[in-house]
């Protein structure tokens, strides 16, 4: 099976494609953008998801497209539309150019309405992706941490190494699924490797729900620390992001509260039917990972 593979730079990619080299049922185009995708036995062209030739060019003779590439971090709310949401369904017009049938998306568990502009741009690329035609798969991940995940668990972890006092937006009770970066991999693998698997909508999150004041106890226990949670009203977390945001001061980005809070969809049951899903609890993780 032929693959292209969009944002091929990520640790996600990179893992996903040596265990499915192991296999020797697939070859893989890489699209590179700005990050260097550059693999072993893979082929690489350049692109960009909203310059359509480029496109046609990545899809040429390709079986199937694995659509990892997003903006996850933007000042700018338009921006997050113009790459996440015009961006994909420049890349399902090309899949029809090109009589690719098979299309895999890496969406997110904070796509949502209230997610703010990324959560936004991300369900409704979804939408488009159901009408799109296509013998679709999306994947929604929840927090994923590991190697070379640096965001979201992975920051706190580094907080909570480094910090005495961990800031909490709100009160804490919005909860998280931590799922290891290994559980996601292998599930989008088997996905991949399973062509009659189509037009599903399959959650990627831990086997747990743990509110966030519950995680930073979690993370202090494990690293046996003694840390203390600041509680920040809402408003004023949104009011302090705004203004580092708008005088960019560090990576600050008005969607991060909304993002934070929004409700997500946790349940992995569906998962576990459709595909052998029995990801680790954070803790089981955390021992892989450390």
């Amino acid at each position: 099976m032929n693959l292209l593979i969009t944002g091929a730079s990520s640790a996600l990619a990179s893992r996903l494609v040596s265990l499915l080299l192991e296999s020797g049922n697939f070859t893989f185009r890489l699209l590179e953008n700005r990050s260097p995708a550059r693999m072993d036995a893979c082929e690489t062209v350049s692109g960009n998801l909203n310059d359509p030739d480029s496109l046609d060019r990545a899809c040429q003779k390709m079986d199937g497209v694995l659509h990892l590439a997003a903006l996850t971090h933007s000042r700018n709310d338009a921006e997050y539309f113009r790459v996440n949401l015009e961006g994909t369904q420049n890349l399902i017009n090309s899949c029809k150019r090109n009589a690719v049938r098979r299309f895999i998306y890496i969406s997110s568990a904070a796509g949502s309405r209230d997610g703010g502009a990324y959560g936004l741009s991300k369900l409704e690329s979804e939408e488009l992706i159901h009408k799109s035609g296509l013998q679709w798969i999306i994947l929604r991940p929840s927090e994923v941490y590991g190697p070379q995940m640096e965001e979201g668990i992975g920051k706190l972890i580094k907080w909570v190494i480094s910090l005495k006092f961990i800031p909490v937006v709100g009160d804490g009770s919005y909860c998280m699924s931590p799922v290891y970066i290994d559980d996601v991999v292998e599930a989008m693998a088997q996905v991949v490797m399973n062509p009659s698997l189509k037009n599903q909508t399959l959650n990627l999150c831990g086997p747990e729900k743990i509110p966030f004041v519950e995680v930073i106890d979690q993370l202090s226990k494990y690293f046996k620390v003694r840390r203390y949670k600041i509680f920040v009203p809402i408003w004023v977390a949104k009011l302090v992001v705004a203004l580092a945001s708008l005088f960019r001061l560090g990576s600050f980005t008005p969607d991060q509260i909304p993002r934070l809070l929004c409700k997500k969809d946790q349940d992995i049951s569906q998962t576990s039917t459709l595909i052998s899903y029995f990801p680790r609890k954070l803790e089981e993780g955390l021992r892989d990972y450390l």
